[in-house]
């Protein structure tokens, strides 16, 4: 989600963006997929609390972007975060090629 094009002039916003960047940069460094699925839960957070911020006023056109840019990270990241069966196609793949699947536990 490009977020560099927007007209969103709001500190809560600017903070809770800059926090969804640097976690979205996270997402793909990590080699096992539940650990991804924890950054994709964070910036689902960040993304809802915008959608329940108590300064939200429906006729300033800030608020009106933040949640319509709320709504598409929802919408780009929601899939990954509770997607099982990319998880159960991963598994047969590598069980069809023999490689152990690696696990984190917390």
């Amino acid at each position: 989600m490009d977020l560099e094009n927007h007209d969103v002039r709001c500190s809560i916003f600017l903070d809770v963006e800059s926090v969804i960047k640097k976690t979205a940069s996270k997402i793909k460094e990590p080699k096992y997929i539940k650990e991804r699925q924890y950054y994709t839960q964070d910036i689902l957070l960040e993304a809802k609390s915008l959608l329940s911020c108590s300064n939200y006023d429906a006729e300033n056109p800030s608020c009106l972007n933040c949640h319509f840019i709320s709504h598409r990270i929802i919408q780009e990241y929601e899939h990954f975060a509770k997607d099982k069966r990319s998880r159960d196609i991963i598994n047969k793949w590598l069980a069809r090629n023999r490689l152990p699947l690696k696990r984190i536990s917390r």
